[in-house]
């Protein structure tokens, strides 16, 4: 066999390994991104204005699984988050988040960034007269009347998680 060929064959090798690897890790990602569970620790910061009610939510990324979630390239990111009203499922807000570093550990959690967000007054104003009349936890109560979601790009796909 000449030295040519014998190198090609090699190069030849190399590559479908890479691509096979890759194609591994991508599928490896993709699974566990599935299983990631979100959740809002917190609220801070709740502001009312006769135009809007801001807020600062603290969400944190859940690891349910056994093995360890870490990113730290320009590959995956979490873009955008949005807040809806469960009942209508109407659009009252979202944020750019641009996260692209995340580590979370086998079981551990990860907690993004404080996100401020400003919902105006006139889409949520039934929303926040019901729990002004009830006076009882207004922060807890609100949140639990909002749905997530957090859009994730990466390697070339654009995910939408629901929480």
């Amino acid at each position: 066999m000449k030295k040519s060929t014998l190198i090609a064959v090699g190069a030849g090798m190399v590559a479908v390994s890479l691509v096979g690897y890759v194609s591994f890790k991508k599928r490896q990602l993709e699974n566990l991104l599935k299983q990631l569970e979100f959740r809002v620790s917190n609220i801070t910061g709740f502001d009312l204005s006769f135009k809007h009610i801001a807020m600062d939510l603290h969400i944190q990324a859940l690891n349910p699984t056994s093995e360890a979630f870490y990113i730290n390239t320009g590959f995956v990111k979490a873009k955008i988050l949005r807040v809806y009203q469960k009942k209508t499922n109407k659009l009252l807000a979202f944020t750019n988040l641009d996260t692209n570093t995340i580590d979370i550990p086998s079981g551990g959690f990860y907690a993004f960034a404080p996100i401020h967000i400003k919902i105006p007054l006139l889409t949520t104003g039934e929303l926040l007269l019901n729990q002004l009349v009830k006076k009882s936890k207004l922060q807890e109560d609100f949140a639990a009347q909002l749905a997530f979601e957090l859009e994730i790009t990466g390697l070339g796909k654009r995910t939408s998680i629901k929480f």
